[in-house]
């Protein structure tokens, strides 16, 4: 009996262990997803502030021209 329990109890660490590395990954694999969204959504909003940077300029650009279309 006492063998049988020891192999139990052996076969319990193994699974235990192999649970435990398993979430590590998982835990990891998530961390790396967020990461990458976080790093294309900073992108993203960099190209976006660029942008309007550009909206901001050709409006002044534009409001210049109507008031004195001799500047072209």
């Amino acid at each position: 009996m006492e063998d049988t329990d020891r192999r139990v109890e052996e076969q319990r660490a193994r699974i235990k262990a192999e649970y435990r590395e398993l979430l590590k990954n998982s835990v990891a694999f998530e961390k790396r997803i967020r990461n990458r969204w976080r790093e294309k959504n900073r992108l993203k909003n960099a190209r976006i502030s660029e942008l309007e940077a550009r909206v901001k300029e050709l409006e002044r650009e534009l409001e210049v021209l109507k008031r004195d279309p001799t500047r072209q």
